[in-house]
């Protein structure tokens, strides 16, 4: 009877939270700006992966075709067949990539029992040496392993198919950056707005408006961040089986090339289901780490800075650490290893604590007991503590400050303006530091050549070209002459310089054909000061994720609390303290813009020793403009226009921001036409998404073009703010 009623009692419990979750979901939904970021980040998530696909679109079609060819043959068969197309000698760029596959595709199946034996080999190899054999720690270690890989019984066939697409998809990690903007958005719109604007206060004081309402809303998010992932998984499968032809799922996921090492006997639907689940998991200690700093902190900005941390120490512990105990649980058991799966499920480690040796699978309870504990955390609230807290301030005294003074405080402490730009600074100078300018084979050889004749044209410069050119036609006849295999390699590298050589000798001519000033320049040294690369990419981004963030909020505060509405019955009030705020954003986008700028300025003068009074045309991004303007002349010109340009957007996007109710709709818009372009211009090949990066990049941008559109969106905000200026 005592067990009847107990049963009864968590019914009735799990009923009535089953009625908040609806509650929750329902109110959610309603949101129409939730369906709409939802179907956009899909509907990015797939346009990105296309183009993804669409980079190896020369090699898919013969990929396919030599897959027809062969998928009837055993695995000797389909092994000669393709020493006989690598004996031909096949030198289209699509031919070789469709034979690389495909060789990978044999090797996977024909190396996977070489595989384990190797492994078994180390073992009993290790044995044989007194050294390890007496080392009881390591000789447990590989012990364990040996035994896991032979105890391993593959009971599902090794077929060779078109794995290509299915490695794409699992490759792909565009949509776990999506789903972190989109899981601050839910947390923003679940539980940081309602406590701006008194709601959720209002809500604790019912029966079940505590902890039940709480994990209700938990669940939202949560239950809504898998319907994301999930939805862009089966979309990324559609479209990769839709380019490279379905697959069958029962076929060993040992077959597929380079999950060779994968410890357990599953199929490749068992193993994306394993995928998924971990995915799940990734998601739900996300979930609960979002939820604990949207909960204390009140802050978006707060809330993004927390997760980009979170995630960069996840990277950092995924692609850095190799060491063991500790280290190994950082390295093996972070978010972006779980929503991956290839350091979880791909391969089989033991996690060693001096003579303790642990399992990496019983990783997945603590993980879930962390993430639960998070959710904890956040689930409590101390009203007296903060009554306590602004006690304590009402007793300080005060001084009197200005509007400007109130703006920028506001700005840079309450809405996290200064976390928000000690990560951007934080992400650029990484960018900054880890680019390396790509230089070929011609490149460098040309390099060599202004390094060695020097970069000044002279008299003395056309002598030197006429010997080289003798000494270069010498060793390519003396190469079509010799049958010396060793003599014709030696020949072969000798004249390597050929490219870089004929690229000297056109630049000196061009130089004198156009009457520019006889200077040769290293052109790939000034990429990252003038070129778009990734770091100017990743700039433009920053930028406008902090016009997302920053600008809207800035206005909507005083609309939600009808402020705004008093505000305009001051004199001040309306365009004087609207110029103010416009002042407290232009003061965190210009030093932005500037110290990227020096950032990049220092990483080329430190690795570089530049030609800085050389006239800008001399370059190759320059070359149509007859102009003598040094080069350090034009990086500073040019920099001070990208602040005047960001001055312009930043009072067109203000204006907007006055106008605009939503400020998630404000967001959203300023992602989509802003950053989401910047990065699309990545993966798709249209020139036209490079245009947001040309507005801010003026470097590479067309300057009548950014002259037409500030002079534009300057219109326009006169049009938009006559009634200001009259005030």
């Amino acid at each position: 009877m005592y067990i009847c009623t107990i049963f009864v009692a968590v019914k009735s419990k799990g009923k009535k939270m089953l009625k908040l979750i609806l509650y929750e979901w329902k109110k959610l939904w309603k949101n129409a700006s939730v369906l709409k970021i939802l179907l956009l980040f899909w509907v990015l998530s797939g346009v990105i992966f296309q183009g993804e696909l669409n980079q190896d679109k020369e090699a898919h079609q013969t990929y396919l075709e030599f897959h027809k060819a062969t998928d009837n043959m055993t695995e000797k068969e389909a092994e000669n067949w393709l020493l006989e197309q690598q004996e031909k000698g096949n030198t289209g760029y699509g031919e070789y990539k469709a034979l690389l596959y495909l060789e990978d595709e044999i090797s996977a199946i024909k190396d996977y029992d070489t595989y384990r034996e190797s492994i078994q080999n180390r073992y009993q190899q290790s044995q044989n040496i007194s050294v390890f054999a007496k080392d009881e720690k390591e000789n447990q270690y590989m012990e364990r392993i040996a035994k896991k890989y032979k105890e391993l019984a593959v009971e599902a066939p090794m077929k060779r198919q078109p794995y290509q697409g299915l490695l794409k998809v699992l490759d792909f990690y565009v949509q776990y950056i999506l789903a972190i903007v989109l899981l601050i958005y839910l947390v923003s719109v679940v539980f940081i707005q309602e406590q701006r604007n008194g709601k959720a206060d209002f809500a604790r004081t019912m029966l079940k408006g505590k902890n039940p309402l709480f994990c209700a809303k938990a669940c939202t998010v949560y239950g809504t961040l898998l319907i994301y992932l999930f939805g862009t998984f089966f979309i990324h499968l559609a479209l990769a089986f839709g380019t490279y032809g379905m697959i069958s799922m029962d076929a060993a996921i040992q077959s597929v090339p380079g999950f060779y090492a994968v410890p357990y006997a599953w199929s490749i639907g068992m193993y994306i289901i394993a995928y998924g689940a971990m995915q799940g998991l990734a998601a739900f200690l996300l979930t609960a780490i979002a939820v604990f700093l949207a909960r204390w902190s009140v802050s978006e900005v707060k809330t993004a800075f927390g997760i980009m941390l979170v995630m960069g120490w996840s990277l950092f512990c995924q692609n850095t650490m190799t060491g063991e105990g500790f280290e190994a649980v950082f390295r093996i058991w972070n978010i972006w290893g779980a929503f991956t799966g290839k350091s979880i499920i791909g391969n089989y480690e033991i996690l060693r604590f001096g003579n303790i040796l642990v399992e990496q699978s019983l990783g997945i309870p603590l993980c879930i007991i962390v993430a639960v504990f998070f959710l904890i955390i956040g689930g409590i609230h101390c009203p007296k503590e903060r009554e306590k807290k602004y006690y304590r301030k009402e007793k300080r005294k005060r001084y009197p400050h200005g509007l400007f003074y109130y703006g920028m405080k506001k700005l840079w402490i309450y809405q996290g303006g200064i976390i928000l730009f000690a990560a951007c600074m934080c992400i650029q100078a990484m960018t900054v530091y880890r680019y390396k300018t790509y230089v070929g084979t011609d490149e460098f050889y040309y390099q060599k050549y202004i390094d060695e004749f020097g970069n000044r044209i002279t008299a003395e410069t056309d002598e030197k070209i006429a010997a080289e050119k003798m000494r270069l036609e010498h060793l390519e006849e003396e190469l079509s002459q010799t049958e010396d295999f060793v003599k014709s390699y030696k020949l072969t590298q000798d004249l390597e310089c050929v490219g870089g050589f004929q690229k000297y000798v056109e630049r000196t001519e061009n130089l004198l054909a156009e009457n520019k000033k006889p200077i040769l320049l290293k052109d790939k040294q000034y990429e990252l000061l003038f070129g778009n690369t990734e770091v100017s990419q990743m700039m433009v981004i920053l930028l406008c994720v902090s016009f997302a963030f920053l600008i809207p909020s800035v206005y909507q505060k005083e609309k939600e609390t009808g402020m705004e509405v008093l505000q305009n019955t001051f004199r001040f009030g309306r365009g004087k303290l609207w110029r103010l705020k416009i002042e407290t954003v232009l003061l965190y986008c210009i030093p932005f813009v500037l110290f990227s700028g020096a950032m990049v300025f220092m990483k080329e003068k430190k690795t570089y020793d530049l030609e800085w009074m050389s006239p800008i045309g001399c370059l190759s991004q320059y070359w149509e403009q007859d102009t003598s303007i040094p080069v350090w002349t034009v990086f500073v010109a040019g920099i001070i226009l990208q602040c005047i340009v960001t001055a312009v957007v930043v009072i067109f996007l203000s204006a907007c921001a006055k106008r605009v109710r939503n400020q998630h709709m404000l967001t959203g818009m300023i992602l989509g036409v802003l950053a989401v372009p910047v990065i699309l211009s990545s993966y798709v090949p249209v020139r036209a998404l490079n245009w947001a990066h040309h507005l801010f990049f003026v470097f590479t941008a067309d300057l009548k073009i950014v002259v037409v559109i500030c002079f534009i969106l300057g219109t326009v905000v006169f049009l938009m703010t006559r009634r200001e200026r009259k005030i």
